[in-house]
C-alpha cells in the first residue's frame, strides 16, 4: 500500500488536506467519490511540494479574462435547453485559446466517460479550486446557471480591482524607475567624471566624498552587467518563461 497525499472538498465545500493510504491513485479517487467528496488531486506523499511544486504550476495557468468568456458563453447554452455535453462540444471546438481549449476538450471527455462535470474540471489540475466547488454546488442543487453566475459576477469585481490597483501604482513605478535610472546615470557617469576633474586638480576632498566617488568608479565597471542581470531576471520570471508564443488557429472565437 502506498501513501498518497489527498486534496479534498467535503459536501460543505471545505477543503482538506490529508494523507492517505490506497494501491493505486484511481483506488483512492474512487473511494472518496463514493463518500461524497470532491477530489481535486492526489499524488504521492514521497513527492516534493513546495519549491519544485510551484516551478511545475509555472506555465499551467489558464488566462482568467477567456474563462469568464467561456464561462458566459456555457451558461447561455445550458439556459437554451442544451445538455452540458452538448455545450461542452460546441465551445472546445470554437475555442481560440489553444491552452484553455486544451484542459476544456479534457472536461468534455471526462464528462463524455461518465464522470460529473465538478469532476472533470477537478481533474484537469488547473481551474480554480472555488470554481470547481461552485460547480459541485450547482450540480447538487440543480442551479447549476445560477451558480456560475455568481461565480463571474465575483470574478469580474476581483479583476476590476486588480485593473484598478495596476493603473493606479503605475505613475508611482514610473516615477521610481526614472528617480533610480538618474540615481545609476549619476554615480555611474557624473561622478568618475568628477574625479577626474579632482584628481587633475589635486585637490584634497572630504571623506564622504571620496567614498562616493569610489563607489562611482567601481560601479562603473559593472553598469552593463548590473542591466545584463536585471533583463535575465525579468526574462526568466516573466509569464511563460520566455517561451515563444503559441500559434493560433484560424478559429472564429465564439
Amino acid at each position: 500500500m502506498a501513501e498518497w497525499t489527498l486534496k479534498y472538498a467535503d459536501a460543505r465545500g471545505e477543503i482538506h488536506q490529508q494523507v492517505a493510504e490506497a494501491a493505486s491513485e484511481r483506488e483512492l479517487r474512487d473511494r472518496y467519490t463514493q463518500q461524497g467528496f470532491l477530489v481535486y488531486t492526489v499524488r504521492p506523499h514521497s513527492e516534493i511540494a513546495g519549491i519544485a511544486g510551484g516551478f511545475r504550476s509555472i506555465g499551467k495557468k489558464i488566462n482568467l479574462e477567456k474563462f469568464l468568456i467561456f464561462n458566459q458563453q456555457f451558461v447561455t447554452l445550458i439556459r437554451a435547453g442544451l445538455p452540458i455535453l452538448k455545450a461542452l462540444d460546441l465551445l472546445a471546438d470554437r475555442l481560440t485559446d489553444l491552452k484553455l481549449a486544451r484542459y476544456i476538450n479534457g472536461v468534455r471527455d471526462e464528462v463524455r466517460g461518465g464522470a460529473l462535470l465538478s469532476d472533470a474540471f477537478a481533474r484537469q489540475g488547473v481551474f480554480p479550486p472555488i470554481y470547481v466547488t461552485t460547480v459541485l454546488a450547482g450540480e447538487r442543487s440543480g442551479s447549476l446557471a445560477e451558480v456560475i453566475e455568481r461565480f463571474m459576477a465575483y470574478q469580474k469585481l476581483t479583476l476590476s480591482v486588480r485593473k484598478k490597483l495596476i493603473v493606479s501604482l503605475f505613475y508611482p513605478a514610473l516615477l521610481l524607475t526614472m528617480s533610480t535610472g538618474l540615481i545609476v546615470l549619476l554615480v555611474t557617469y557624473v561622478v568618475p567624471n568628477f574625479a577626474e576633474l579632482y584628481s587633475s586638480m589635486q585637490s584634497q576632498l572630504p571623506g564622504p566624498t571620496m567614498v562616493l566617488i569610489a563607489i562611482g568608479t567601481t560601479a562603473r565597471g559593472y553598469v552593463l552587467l548590473g542591466f545584463a542581470v536585471l533583463i535575465a531576471v525579468i526574462v526568466a520570471f516573466a509569464p511563460g518563461g520566455g517561451r515563444l508564443p503559441e500559434k493560433r488557429p484560424s478559429t472564429v472565437s465564439c
